[in-house]
């Protein structure tokens, strides 16, 4: 028998001939993980699968109006969590030095999607390091406006 290590857990497990590519385990916690990784890549990949998720989200969100509210009475840890990642995106946001590395995390899907248009002008980017970010497809950048093109050479 063929065994494997698991890419999650890093156990060894017998490959099957049915399932002769199988790179996670049968272990729930690895399986989570192989889903989690593979919708990750879907929603990084395929236009569709992202506009098709996002709108599944928005008719939940429609169905269930008040959950969120009462999801935030019922678990004060994370309103206060939430407010602590707030303050702190507000002080990057504007300009302050944050008092953890970066956003711990944000959980929105679609977080990289916005509601206003970029700004046509000259801009450097600067690239953000260390971002464990929540989010499936990310897209972090600190932004600053040239006064023109030369201005940051």
């Amino acid at each position: 028998m063929k065994r494997r290590k698991c890419k999650h857990c890093g156990r060894l497990f017998v490959i099957t001939t049915r399932h002769p590519e199988q790179k996670y385990c049968s272990r729930e916690e690895c399986q989570r993980a192989r889903k989690n990784h593979w919708q990750r890549d879907k929603l990084a990949s395929d236009e569709d699968y992202r506009l098709n998720q996002s709108d599944c989200h928005a008719n939940w969100a429609e169905k269930n109006p008040g959950y969120w509210k009462q999801y935030r009475e019922k678990h004060p840890e994370y309103v206060q969590r939430n407010r602590e990642k707030q303050r702190e995106r507000n002080r990057i946001n504007r300009g302050q030095s944050p008092v953890t590395p970066m956003i711990s995390s944000v959980a929105k899907m679609d977080a990289n999607h916005h509601e206003k248009p970029f700004i046509s002008g000259y801009y450097k980017l600067i690239p953000i390091t260390d971002t464990p970010v929540a989010n499936m497809a990310p897209i972090l950048v600190k932004i600053h406006e040239a006064v023109h093109p030369g201005a940051f050479v």
